[in-house]
């Protein structure tokens, strides 16, 4: 349901009558005539479950079934993109289908890039679904996307699979990673899931950039190849996805570097993230190019997943000037009185912080923090430190709830402010809403912790589909809607849908509810609208007319 409260997240914010740090909650518009004015749906455009208390109702854009899941144990898995998936003790449910099998074991693999026909690759400990029909692989426990979700290769520990494909003399154990519709294994290379071969001699891949034959050396576009005969095929051999050597050069890609013939032997490359450099000893390149930039070549390195590098004298960041069309190399701000080296610099496994010494910096904040602890230092290598900085001191971060919110001993701080929250009671009610014994505060990361004046707070909690609710009335962000006694949300349906970047007009959804006081529709848009439809459902003509089938209540 997120994705479809997200169109009308910024609703709270939209005439709403509040000072700097108070929110008050805005009474619904009432209506005695509106009517579902659905866009291209009869129900909403997302597959989704609306999850009550006794039972479940699933949607897409043309069906509504009423499940009736074991409820105590009915939940959604991890990676459930387009919330295609749901589970209970009893089975899997696939798009409202229910699967009968055990759950045991059960992980989303992978899916296709086609929006209009959605195939997902799924398992439980000894099966493998493509959608709601079993496939065969020769490995169930190890089979697992190649490289990417919404790649084109799967593998298990023997095969490699076209999607679920299995490609025949292919090797699971060898293939490279691959997002794309080309990867290689130690026996072959594959483009669209077929063995690829050059004048009938199978071609054995270099890297990402080079193919080889024991003639030729080959770059491919598309379906085409060329041949590049000033590499030497017999001795080419990969560095790294971009790097190569033969006996003669090195090269970035297809470009020759001019590394010295005697140098060869002393290369060492990185090529990872965004950054690929070079060092032969006496020179360091970036890609192809020479770098200007005085580095040590001898120490030169990279941290670890990250574009950030060093070497004896420092540790360094690339930066593009753009009134100068050209990147500089900025040293991080360390109080430097060591040679740096492996053995006194680390970045830590969130690349929250690069440690050197006792320094920590924080690059994405810019934020240096000096003389830190031998336990503050183990908390990085567990990758469990977090600090910040108040005034000219820095503050360990016991617990972070969203960016700029954390809690440290007795306070909760928003950007390194205190705030009025209770620190001992504060929590986390749904979304962007928090609560402690005093207040209900909404979270924005511009402004911070706002009140919220008219909620329970004893009783406020989440609901269904991304709704609060407390002991009184049912919510959307700061907008009452009805009652929350007996509350149901037997439907969504499709309101208006932007047409492009010029439309200002806002988008909207409608729901039907059920509570004590009988049927309601309610549309959310830039405000929310209700009605009240009675005990019960009247004809549908009278509330949603363009519905091509029965509603089922």
């Amino acid at each position: 349901m997120k994705k479809i409260l997200i169109l009308f997240s910024i609703l709270p914010f939209l005439g709403m009558a509040q000072e700097k740090n108070r929110i008050k909650i805005i009474e619904p518009i009432i209506s005695a005539n509106m009517k579902v004015t659905s866009f291209g749906c009869d129900y909403i455009d997302e597959d989704m479950y609306l999850v009550n208390k006794d039972f479940v109702v699933y949607e897409n854009c043309n069906s509504r079934k009423v499940l009736q899941p074991d409820m105590k144990s009915f939940r959604f898995p991890k990676h459930n993109e387009r919330e295609f998936f749901a589970l209970d003790k009893n089975g899997v449910y696939f798009r409202g289908e229910k699967i009968k099998t055990d759950t045991t074991g059960f992980k989303i693999i992978g899916r296709n890039n086609d929006y209009e026909n959605p195939q997902v690759l799924w398992k439980i400990k000894d099966t493998v679904y493509k959608n709601n029909k079993k496939i065969s692989v020769s490995d169930v426990e190890t089979f697992q996307a190649v490289e990417c979700f919404n790649g084109y290769y799967f593998k298990d520990k023997n095969y490699v699979y076209y999607f679920d494909k299995r490609i025949e003399n292919s090797d699971g154990s060898s293939v490279q990673k691959s997002c794309n519709e080309f990867t290689f294994d130690k026996n072959n290379a594959y483009l669209n899931g077929e063995i690829i071969t050059y004048k009938n001699e199978k071609i054995i891949p270099v890297n990402d950039v080079f193919l080889k034959t024991s003639a030729f050396v080959l770059t491919r576009n598309n379906d085409n190849f060329t041949i590049h005969p000033n590499v030497d095929a017999k001795t080419l051999r990969g560095l790294s996805r971009s790097y190569s050597v033969d006996d003669n050069n090195a090269y970035y890609g297809t470009a020759v570097l001019p590394v010295k013939k005697e140098n060869l032997k002393n290369i060492k490359v990185w090529d990872q993230v965004n950054r690929a450099y070079l060092s032969d000893g006496e020179k360091v390149y970036s890609r192809d190019n020479d770098l200007k930039n005085n580095f040590d070549a001898k120490t030169f390195g990279m941290l670890p997943h990250s574009d950030f590098c060093f070497d004896k004298n420092g540790v360094y960041e690339r930066e593009w000037i753009e009134a100068d069309k050209k990147v500089i190399y900025v040293k991080f701000p360390y109080k430097y009185n060591k040679p740096i080296s492996e053995d006194n610099l680390f970045i830590t496994d969130d690349s929250r912080y690069i440690m050197y010494e006792n320094q920590a910096y924080d690059p994405w904040n810019k934020k240096l923090y000096e003389n830190l602890t031998s336990e503050q230092i183990n908390l990085a290598k567990e990758n469990k430190l977090r600090l910040d900085k108040v005034g000219n001191s820095k503050i360990e971060v016991d617990e972070t709830y969203d960016y700029l919110l954390y809690k440290s001993g007795n306070t909760i701080y928003w950007d390194g402010k205190k705030t009025i929250a209770d620190a001992g009671t504060f929590g986390s009610v749904n979304g962007v809403f928090y609560k402690d014994t005093k207040n209900v505060y909404n979270y924005s990361r511009g402004v911070g912790l706002q009140v919220i004046d008219g909620l329970d707070k004893e009783t406020l909690e989440p609901t269904f589909n991304g709704f609060l609710k407390d002991k009184n009335y049912l919510y959307h962000y700061h907008h009452k809607i009805i009652k929350s006694k007996n509350i149901e949300l037997l439907g969504i349906f499709t309101g208006y849908r932007r047409g492009c970047s010029q439309d200002r007009s806002p988008g909207s959804n409608y729901y039907l509810f059920k509570n004590i006081e009988g049927y309601w529709l309610v549309q959310i848009s830039d405000n929310v609208t209700i009605r009240n439809l009675g005990n019960e459902l009247p004809d549908q003509q009278e509330w949603i007319p363009n519905l091509k089938q029965n509603f089922e209540n």
